[in-house]
């Protein structure tokens, strides 16, 4: 059944539906843009070695088959490219900054939108985002002493103290990190954090490419969940 295609409804209604589909246009051309950085083709299907070295080393045993290590560590990844990461940076941060057009946030309140009740496609993208919520949520494999941090910190301070940004606490953290030695365990972190991410939007991309399609095939009855059919928990 065909329904009332996008140049049918009220003017009023018609452009604030036509704005918000351009965002989504523009959401999945940034994507596009993302797939193509050499940061992408280089860790989408390779995980980065980190070399780990120990100097002044000392051993103290604290139990019968546990002991402590005292060392200055230097970690690094090898063919380290900082241009790879700031172009890709440069594009990704678009997608976490809640003021800009096609965050996650301002999408949500597009699926949000009356328009499209009555479908599953706000469903869809809020268990996506709830997913990549979680992994950012999740304990970080670095351990500070005894302080155990999220993804998301270690995301942040590498993003809008290092890179994208400059906020002047995170910026000190960034830089603690880069003169203590740990950065390359540091990069490891951020670039799994990253892989995530690029998933994620990949699968919000086939989302929007499904819901704009079925709005120019069907007008505004018909509002499939995307491109693939497949949910957030099995997106890849």
């Amino acid at each position: 059944m065909t329904g009332v295609p996008l140049s049918g409804l009220p003017q009023g209604q018609r452009a604030e539906i036509e704005a918000q589909l351009n965002v989504l246009r523009e959401f999945n051309r940034k994507v596009d843009r993302l797939e193509t950085t050499g940061f992408w083709r280089r860790y989408e299907n390779e995980v980065p070695n980190v070399v780990v070295k120990m100097d002044d080393l000392t051993m103290e045993k604290t139990g019968i088959a546990t002991f402590s290590m005292l060392a200055r560590i230097h970690s690094w990844i090898p063919e380290f490219d900082q241009d790879e990461i700031d172009a890709f940076v440069l594009t990704f941060r678009l997608f976490t900054q809640d003021n800009d057009r096609i965050s996650l946030r301002s999408l949500s309140r597009i699926y949000a939108s009356e328009w499209l009740k009555g479908g599953n496609a706000q469903e869809c993208f809020e268990g996506a985002r709830k997913q990549l919520n979680d992994h950012l949520d999740s304990t970080a494999t670095v351990i500070f002493g005894d302080t155990a941090v999220s993804i998301r910190f270690i995301a942040d301070v590498v993003i809008y103290g290092g890179l994208a940004h400059t906020n002047e606490e995170k910026s000190k953290i960034f830089q603690n990190w880069s003169e203590s030695g740990i950065m390359g365990l540091i990069w490891a972190e951020f670039f799994a954090y990253g892989r995530e991410g690029v998933d994620t939007l990949k699968y919000l991309r086939g989302l929007n490419a499904g819901l704009l399609e079925g709005i120019e095939k069907h007008g505004f009855t018909m509002i499939i969940s995307g491109s693939d059919g497949k949910s957030p928990a099995t997106a890849n």
